[in-house]
């Protein structure tokens, strides 16, 4: 039994699973395909023209890129925690740009939309 147990919470802890499960939650956010499908939306609904776009796709790619925080997150939470984070993000983050976009938030200056996209 207790060899079982150590194999479990050898397994729990694995930073191989810990990548697995953040690339899942990823794939099923569908945060590297979704901006292509809602950019057209955020430009008509919020009057932007094609270059204030383009900047948001900026500010989404480079918080895409930025993977040192989800990394230190790893090393300091356990899998839930870092897991538990990312799904805030993605529902803050997407969720804010929703209200925006259906009119129920206020619609906040370009700088403060990249930033939600950054964030994420």
């Amino acid at each position: 039994m207790g060899l079982y147990l150590e194999k479990l919470r050898s397994f729990y802890r694995n930073r191989w699973l810990v990548f697995v499960a953040a690339m899942w939650l990823q794939s099923w956010a569908g945060i590297g395909y979704l901006f292509g499908s809602i950019s057209p939306v955020i430009k008509s609904s919020l009057k932007y023209n094609q270059k204030q776009v383009a900047s948001l796709g900026v500010a989404k790619d480079l918080g895409d890129s930025v993977g040192f925080v989800t990394g230190i997150l790893c090393e300091i939470l356990p899998l839930w925690g870092a897991l538990l984070v990312g799904a805030m993000l993605n529902f803050i983050g997407y969720g804010w740009v929703w209200l925006i976009v259906t009119g129920r938030a206020p619609t906040l200056p370009l700088w403060a939309v990249s930033v939600s996209f950054f964030s994420l």
